[in-house]
């Protein structure tokens, strides 16, 4: 059984992915990524590298909205600004690169079925 303390932080985990997936940053840089990934599956184009660059895309974007509010002179309290920013880097790559692996993957073993 859980307790108290544990299904707090289970609740605030919950609570803190469910910002990073809706901050609309977050939701451009996944439809982009996606409506892509579509089109290298349906139409047999190579998107793959053009998948990670948006998501490397997002990571750059994320780094420079969490150092706009930076502030060097007063670090303890620019942390989470920086943290908001980097959660938007991470899970633009991180979704870059899984759509273009899961892609990859499929087409391997896509290609792999019509040999046999």
């Amino acid at each position: 059984m859980l307790g108290i303390c544990e299904k707090t932080q289970k609740k605030e985990a919950i609570a803190s992915l469910l910002d990073v997936l809706l901050d609309p940053i977050n939701i451009v840089f996944t439809i982009v990524i996606f409506v892509l990934g579509f089109i290298d599956h349906t139409r047999g184009k190579d998107l793959k590298s053009q998948i990670v660059s948006v998501g490397v895309l997002g990571t750059f974007v994320g780094i420079f909205i969490g150092l706009q509010a930076f502030n060097p002179e007063d670090i303890t309290n620019s942390v989470n600004d920086i943290l908001v920013g980097l959660k938007t880097a991470f899970f633009t790559s991180i979704v870059g690169m899984s759509v273009s692996t899961i892609l990859s993957v499929t087409q391997t073993l896509k290609g792999k079925s019509e040999d046999e």
